[in-house]
């Protein structure tokens, strides 16, 4: 994800101003994206009683809007409107066609974003305001104001980490509102997306959650790529589960071994433990479990010593190394299509 730094300087913000722009509500828009793709779904009539169009227009009508769409905004509005009074199965489809055109286009509003920070007085009256960022409170009615309205309203939410480096991402928790329209599937996918996005497992250089609040979200993955292993969106999912894993058991090392006998401190075994019974009939559980054995191995010791005067830490002993490299291969074989 792209993120653009503008540092203070004495209370001040430095910023190089770009020459030659003009009209950026105009210019800095999403321009003919190329319609999202929409899975191949058996038709679902809907209720007549519902008066709502059926399935195929309301797919056919999204797809032509999302290519034309200048802002994610005209997007949600037309989801606002039809999204309660179709069927689930439809519902999840429009649903994951707005996703897509998130995926497709979130580096271009950045980019766009970049572009406007740059123009004299925006990055002040951004500034002004306190997170979380209220839009409405922005002095005047210009271009700047109504085209960041335009992304809220569209989904998407500002984000600044540390250093004020800000980004847009989306806004999976405004998107709840969609959560009763939406069928099993819809609702796991933006359940797993709102626990990232709310809080991200990494972020500012290094990890944000614990390795207890890791867990349940590695289980909750695990839910999602058993149950619809042939959907698209399981490639993502099944990247940020791998991500998951190999953080849980691997990532917090510097928390979770001995230095002086590079075995694993016994509070974060019992940890492993009581996830691997709490979990066991999951392939998440079994994993761990495993883990354990190989440590049992080496009576947990997970590090060879470090070279003096290098490192305290050495390599992996190496059937930790080993099962630790096989993690990939294993999950391919067990929650691949």
């Amino acid at each position: 994800m792209k993120r653009y730094v503008l540092p203070f300087v004495s209370s001040l913000v430095a910023i190089t101003f770009v020459t030659g722009c003009t009209s950026a509500f105009d210019q800095l828009t999403v321009k003919d994206p190329a319609p999202p793709a929409t899975e191949n779904t058996a038709k679902s009539p809907v209720d007549a009683s519902k008066g709502e169009k059926p399935a195929d227009d309301l797919l056919q009508q999204f797809t032509v809007l999302a290519a034309q769409a200048k802002e994610a905004n005209e997007l949600t509005a037309f989801l606002d409107q039809h999204l309660a009074k179709t069927d689930t199965r439809t519902a999840d489809q429009l649903f994951f066609a707005l996703d897509q055109y998130y995926e497709k286009h979130l580096p271009t509003i950045n980019d766009n974003f970049q572009a406007l920070l740059s123009q004299p007085g925006n990055a002040d009256k951004l500034y002004a305001l306190k997170y979380p960022y209220d839009f409405n409170k922005l002095a005047g009615d210009d271009s700047f104001k109504q085209w960041l309205l335009n992304q809220t309203e569209g989904g998407l939410i500002l984000k600044a980490t540390n250093d004020m480096s800000f980004y847009w991402q989306v806004d999976f928790k405004a998107l709840q509102k969609y959560a009763a329209s939406l069928g099993e599937e819809g609702k796991d996918y933006l359940s797993i997306q709102e626990t990232e996005t709310g809080k991200p497992y990494l972020g500012d250089g290094g990890l944000q959650i614990t390795r207890a609040e890791l867990g349940p979200r590695m289980v909750e993955v695990e839910e999602y790529l058993v149950n619809y292993r042939s959907s698209p969106r399981a490639v993502k999912l099944r990247t940020l589960y791998i991500d998951y894993l190999k953080t849980y058991l691997s990532d917090y090392r510097y928390d979770a071994i001995d230095e002086a006998t590079m075995k694993l401190f016994p509070a974060v075994k019992e940890e492993y433990q009581n996830f691997a019974k709490k979990y066991e009939a999951t392939k998440t559980g079994r994993i761990v479990k495993d883990y354990l054995s190989e440590l049992a191995k080496n009576n947990d010791v997970v590090f060879e010593p470090g070279k003096s005067g290098e490192s305290i830490i050495g390599e992996l002993k190496p059937n930790i190394s080993q099962f630790l490299n096989r993690l990939e291969l294993r999950i391919a074989r067990t929650m691949n299509p």
